[in-house]
């Protein structure tokens, strides 16, 4: 995602310890922590509600069924597409 190599994070940190401070460097990314948690917890639970909405969605209109009927409609026999591209025996008449 991000191009940083070691000498990057370095000047960060540097530049982080000098702003924030050390003593409240600890307290800052234990925030950050919580809050990257938070947003995945709330990613998660929104994720698994669409979801959900998404299969009762599917079964009130019967797609799965519709999804059934299409794909068995549009089932080609391999059989006859392997009959049609072999050549045909020809015998010689034996007369």
């Amino acid at each position: 995602m991000f191009d940083i190599g070691f000498f990057e994070i370095m000047i960060i940190m540097t530049i982080a310890v000098i702003v924030i401070g050390p003593k409240n460097l600890p307290k800052l990314a234990r925030a950050i922590g919580r809050g990257w948690g938070e947003f995945q917890k709330t990613f998660n639970e929104l994720k698994q509600d669409v979801m959900d909405e998404t299969e009762g969605v599917k079964q009130t209109a019967g797609l799965d069924q519709l999804e059934q009927e299409v794909s068995a409609a549009t089932k080609v026999d391999v059989d006859v597409n392997l009959d049609m591209n072999e050549e045909p025996d020809i015998k010689p008449d034996q007369n």
